[in-house]
């Protein structure tokens, strides 16, 4: 998933250690960032792959080394973006990084990647819609333990609401510019 991220950026432009991460920061939020620990680590691992190359570039207090996609690497950002999502705890970032990044595809390809970000989405909101049936019939819980999680999961069905309404109107705006 990190992969896909910095081989994204790195289409747009060649980037620093340090600028990688603080846009890795705005896109998926403070809690969900990569620590330097690790993405330099996989920086060097990239380049091992001949994914992307490094250059030293000095400025007025210190030498940094810019990371650039090359051919190799744009090839496989185009394979992991259009690879299908497994459903685990990452699943929702890795859609989210994967929408980041439309701009970078066809317009093929973009409904490829919004198709099955709304099966995903779909699935998560026949799991929530169960979860609020299992809640409402639940004579075992505790009937403030019932209150708290139904408001929760009240909260979790508007969000996944939302996500799927957003999809469906990326979607149709793709289909409209056909």
């Amino acid at each position: 998933m990190y992969e896909l991220f910095v081989l994204g950026q790195l289409m747009d432009q060649p980037m620093t250690g340090y600028q990688l991460r603080k846009a890795l920061k705005f896109i998926v939020g403070e809690e969900q960032t990569v620590s330097y620990g690790v993405l330099y680590p996989l920086l060097d691992k990239l380049k091992q792959q001949q994914l992307i190359k490094q250059n030293a570039t000095a400025n007025a207090t210190r030498s940094q080394k810019q990371a650039e996609i090359t051919a190799a690497g744009r090839q496989q950002f185009h394979d992991l973006v259009l690879e299908p999502v497994t459903i685990n705890k990452q699943t929702q970032l890795t859609f989210q990084i994967k929408c980041r990044f439309l701009h970078l595809l066809t317009g093929d390809e973009q409904q490829r990647v919004l198709k099955d970000f709304q099966q995903f989405s779909q699935f998560q909101l026949a799991n929530l819609e169960e979860t609020q049936r299992y809640l409402t019939d639940s004579p075992r819980m505790v009937a403030e333990d019932v209150i708290d999680a139904d408001r929760l999961n009240t909260l979790q069905l508007m969000r996944a609401q939302v996500q799927d309404d957003w999809i469906a109107e990326q979607l149709a705006q793709l289909t409209e510019e056909e």
